[in-house]
């Protein structure tokens, strides 16, 4: 069961980044919640399929050719894993390259992902997914 969450979070990012939203939704439920957690200056949490639709049009006015880019997926409980992924890209108007390391903690609930946080660095991360090392 492990191995189909690190399947589900590796194909719900690759259909992410071509912009395959129904593909992305699929691995999604309905309640589904991601939150920025201080990563962006609203600390906003994005519900559902219009509120993560939302988050899309907010990135693409700012960025462009942005990709999440998964280094490792750890499974740390039953229903949750921990993501280390790069994020590329460019800013939309500066055409600035930006090269950021980010920890996502994905959780599921009755095999869909259910909520999805962003950290900074590992440690908070792992801390928020229960994991003491």
């Amino acid at each position: 069961m492990s191995e189909e969450k690190v399947e589900t979070v590796r194909h719900m990012v690759d259909a992410w980044d071509r912009d395959d939203l129904d593909k992305a939704f699929a691995y999604l439920a309905p309640e589904v919640e991601f939150h920025t957690s201080r990563r962006f200056a609203d600390e906003g949490v994005y519900r559902g399929r219009a509120g993560l639709e939302r988050l899309l049009a907010e990135w693409r006015e700012d960025l462009e050719g942005q990709r999440t880019s998964v280094s490792d997926v750890r499974v740390v409980g039953e229903d949750v894993v921990v993501v280390a992924a790069l994020l590329t890209g460019r800013g939309r108007r500066s055409k600035a390259e930006f090269r950021e390391r980010l920890w996502y903690v994905v959780r599921f609930r009755d095999g869909s992902v259910v909520r999805i946080e962003t950290y900074l660095d590992s440690a908070h991360a792992l801390e928020a997914a229960g994991v003491r090392e």
